[in-house]
């Protein structure tokens, strides 16, 4: 969850790190713009791709334990969202 503060973490440092350890999805869930970034398909620079879906959909995410689906519309968003 992006707060303020976390906007660099979340977005550019975690990424790189998580994907290049191998961790298969990366979710940004970010009330601050009221959408979840999906990154997947992860390299040594980070992933090679990734998706955006605003809240409201459900997201579905492949993994190990089989198909995720994650309903976004109750997650918190921040009232000056920008999308």
């Amino acid at each position: 969850m992006v707060s303020p503060e976390s906007v660099r973490r979340d977005y550019a440092m975690k990424p790189r790190w998580y994907a290049s350890r191998g961790i298969a999805n990366y979710l940004v869930l970010d009330p601050l713009k009221g959408h979840v970034v999906t990154m997947w398909n992860p390299g040594p620079d980070g992933y090679r791709d990734r998706g955006t879906l605003s809240y409201g959909a459900e997201l579905a995410v492949d993994s190990s334990l089989g198909k995720l689906s994650i309903p976004t519309a109750r997650l918190p968003v921040d009232p000056k969202a920008r999308s």
